[in-house]
């Protein structure tokens, strides 16, 4: 395949900006004492090798795939910096900003969710040690789904392509819509944790082991929901992003699947404990989530294929309800 001199050097732009901006964010991730706090050394050693697994693919792939014309988010976000000291350019314009942001969303949240998928791994080797057969089915089940959830999103943090269909078209731009999405991952939600109190148990005992076992069923449909809703996104999953709207099920019945699943089984686990405090803190963990939804849906609004997707599926969480 002949490949013009221009599209040569632009592709060689492309792999040299990604390599400088992932290499920073790797030794951030390395040096930075939040991440040296929360990041054990499989999740190091992970983002160390996807970084050294990049280093030796992408050329294959800038050569094949790169014309004069192309971009990617490192080399928009590197091109801005340049604008900037030059005193071309200093507001970004639309993909550019678009690049910042996601760069932003990928260095916070891929560490974390390698990570919770790391610990989910383990965690599911674990559950054989459980001594009856009902704690052992209903602790593989709750782990496996969170490993496959993690392990999506995961993914869907580390690659964004054209091939995978899976290219972000914008970020939540408002400060409120970040705030509401970063105060539910740590460690932000370990500092409100201080003040706001959590009573929710996935593993809590409901009075009697047949209440237990019928309502520990209810629990697992319901994450069954949430990690299906996972399932559908594929790997335009991520958060504060529209990467191409989904209409699978279950969002084909209501716009916010996860979000109303998870939320459900913390009330209902909630239940054998609950006190004015307990109910007070999971009410306000409800309220972030309603405007996560509310912010999701603003955000998304923007794009005309999610306005048609809203006048199908009417209700917000609950179907004939809201």
């Amino acid at each position: 395949m002949y490949r013009t001199k221009e599209a040569i050097r632009q592709g060689i732009k492309l792999y040299f900006s990604s390599l400088l901006v992932y290499g920073l964010g790797v030794l951030a991730c390395s040096s930075l004492p939040y991440y040296q706090q929360t990041l054990n050394d499989t999740t190091q050693n992970i983002l160390l090798a996807f970084y050294i697994t990049y280093i030796i693919l992408a050329p294959f792939i800038y050569f094949f795939r790169v014309s004069k014309y192309s971009t990617n988010k490192p080399f928009l976000v590197l091109r801005w910096l340049i604008n900037i000291f030059q005193s071309k350019k200093i507001i970004p314009g639309h993909e550019e900003k678009n690049a910042i942001l996601f760069l932003l969303v990928k260095i916070f949240f891929l560490p974390l969710m390698t990570q919770f998928f790391i610990g989910n791994f383990i965690d599911l080797s674990r559950t054989f040690t459980h001594s009856t057969a009902e704690l052992f089915a209903y602790s593989t089940l709750l782990t496996l789904i969170f490993t496959i959830d993690t392990l999506i999103f995961s993914i869907g943090y580390t690659f964004e392509s054209r091939l995978l269909n899976n290219i972000v078209k914008s970020v939540e731009p408002t400060l409120f819509g970040w705030a509401v999405a970063l105060i539910c991952y740590p460690p932000f939600n370990s500092i409100v944790g201080k003040y706001i109190p959590w009573g929710a148990n996935d593993h809590v005992f409901f009075w009697n082991d047949t209440i237990t076992i019928i309502l520990r069923i209810g629990i697992i449909i319901l994450f069954t929901i949430y990690v299906w809703a996972t399932l559908a996104l594929g790997l335009k999953a991520s958060n504060l992003t529209n990467r191409g709207i989904i209409r699978r099920f279950p969002y084909s019945i209501v716009r916010h699947p996860a979000y109303i699943s998870k939320n459900l089984v913390w009330w209902l686990t909630l239940l054998p404990v609950i006190n004015w405090k307990f109910a007070l803190g999971m009410g306000f963990w409800s309220v972030i989530y309603f405007f996560r939804a509310v912010t999701e849906e603003n955000h998304l609004s923007q794009d005309p294929q999610y306005l048609e997707y809203k006048k199908k599926v009417k209700w917000r969480f609950i179907p004939l309800i809201y």
